[in-house]
């Protein structure tokens, strides 16, 4: 039986609290509470389930999100004729799964990307809404940070003349939201007004490209201190809240001094964070979330991405 590749995020969790206390929850803690609970999020229904592992030091779970609204219709691949899906939405819904495991000695999350099921901001929303209705006395800020391979950002900055930087990103409508407002950075600035406007155009992608000419006419290249917040707006506002997949370019090319990496360099900084799968059998009626299959499939990921993972610690 074919194979359907599941990509997965690899993130960290950072908990930032209204007070510090020795009586602050860890993010284990945190996976412990929301088990069995359930929330709805729009027109989908997030649930949270734990689940048992033999790996030492990690807790796996699933996040199955039931859709029981703006359903699509069938269409008939013969007559081109639609009709509606035959459930009762009082009742019944889609239902869809993100695998999640979490490493809690390396503080490393592993999860799944659904575009259908449960996005890391939303689960962040799932978290705040049954813990804050519990523990009103224990308030935070839950981020997940994408976590990076190796040492592009620190190459990027190593750099003594900056040539050109690229940003481009998938819907910006999705986008818009992830600035804070009372940040008054150039550089978010930038990025948000130029979401906002290609948002207004119905533009798909946003493009954001700058180029210095040769050095022997401009000396002195990009600016320094522009590129390097270009990138960080990026990683902190973007990619930190879970929306890798909107990322689709995040370059910087210059020239470096380092003896060891002399020379013109392009820098992909986006191929420095994860972007692996593992694979579920691909059934074209599926009678259930494939529970069993995706645990064996991420919790065998893990596995083989560990002495990577043990490299970052």
């Amino acid at each position: 039986m074919a194979g359907k590749k599941r990509y997965i995020d690899v993130l960290s969790t950072k908990l930032t609290f209204t007070e510090d206390s020795a009586e602050n929850p860890t993010f284990t803690d945190i996976l412990r509470f929301m088990n069995g609970k359930e929330f709805r999020y729009k027109e989908k229904i997030f649930e949270c389930a734990l689940l048992d592992t033999t790996i030492v030091n990690c807790i796996v779970g699933l996040i199955v999100t039931t859709q029981d609204r703006n359903i699509p219709p069938i269409r008939n691949k013969r007559t081109k004729e639609y009709s509606k899906v035959n459930i009762n939405p009082t009742t019944q819904g889609l239902a869809y799964a993100n695998i999640f495991l979490y490493d809690i000695q390396r503080n490393i999350l592993l999860y799944e990307v659904n575009k259908f099921g449960c996005f890391p901001n939303q689960l962040k929303e799932f978290v705040y809404a049954k813990w804050n209705a519990e523990n009103e006395n224990q308030r935070f800020e839950l981020n997940f940070p994408a976590v990076l391979k190796v040492h592009a950002y620190q190459r990027m900055l190593n750099m003594s003349h900056y040539k050109k930087v690229i940003v481009q990103l998938y819907n910006p409508r999705e986008l818009i939201n992830c600035f804070d407002e009372n940040s008054d950075s150039i550089e978010n600035n930038i990025l948000k007004q130029n979401l906002q406007l290609s948002n207004q155009n119905n533009a798909d992608i946003f493009k954001f490209e700058q180029i210095a000419i040769a050095k022997k006419y401009n000396p002195t290249g990009l600016t320094r201190s522009l590129v390097k917040g270009l990138i960080d707006a990026v990683k902190l506002n973007i990619l930190d809240k879970g929306f890798r997949q909107n990322i689709q370019t995040l370059k910087v090319e210059g020239y470096s001094e380092d003896t060891e990496d002399k020379g013109y360099k392009p820098i992909d900084l986006l191929a420095d964070t994860f972007n692996d799968y593992f694979k579920i059998p691909d059934i074209q009626l599926q009678i259930n979330v494939q529970q069993y299959e995706r645990k064996q499939g991420i919790e065998g990921l893990y596995s083989k991405l560990l002495p990577q993972l043990k490299q970052l610690a």
